[in-house]
Formats: C-alpha cells, sequence, structure tokens
C-alpha cells in the first residue's frame, strides 16, 4: 500500500529534551491561515488509553461534506511507546493516529 502521507520529519520517539528542542525549530512552519480550497471530507480523531498507560487507541472517522455521511472509520490499539509528558502529548499519541 502506498502512503498518502509524506514521510515524517523526525522520529516520534526523541527523549524529551530532545522534543521539546525540536517543537521549537518547527514551529515557524505552522500556517494558520486558510490554504485548503474546497473541502469535501472531515475527519475526526480521538486517541485514548483504555488499558491505562500501556495500550494507545487511536480512532478515526472521516465524513463527507457538507451532508456529514460516515465514509470510512477505523479503530487502532497499540503499545504505548512514550511516556506522559507535558507539552509533548503528540509524541504519545500520533503515531497510533498515523497508523
Amino acid at each position: 500500500m502506498v502512503s498518502r502521507f509524506p514521510p515524517p520529519l523526525h522520529s516520534w520517539d526523541l527523549p524529551p529534551k530532545e522534543a521539546i528542542s525540536l517543537q521549537h525549530r518547527l514551529r515557524d512552519r505552522l500556517v494558520i491561515e486558510d490554504r485548503l480550497g474546497e473541502v469535501t471530507t472531515v475527519a475526526g480523531v480521538d486517541i485514548g488509553f483504555p488499558a491505562g498507560k500501556d495500550t494507545t487507541r487511536a480512532a478515526v472517522a472521516v465524513l463527507s461534506y457538507p451532508d456529514l455521511e460516515p465514509v470510512e472509520s477505523s479503530v487502532i490499539h497499540r503499545p504505548t511507546t512514550y511516556p506522559y509528558v507535558p507539552g509533548l502529548l503528540s509524541f504519545r499519541e500520533i503515531p497510533a493516529a498515523l497508523e
């Protein structure tokens, strides 16, 4: 299967000090203006830890827009590989969402 996503800019298992440094370096790349054009689908993602600290669950629902009819959904469970560090939740949660 061919990924619809570009290759990652970094590893998701950086030590906290390196992760914080990376966030500082990437913050100037934030896009805060609308560049989307016509929107035909929307998605919602939720990340949770149903088995405590050991398992990460990611769920996504894709809906057509504007009628909001379900298009696709997926749920994945995977081992939690990053500790809880305030300010670094993406390193704990995004790998499951991307998978």
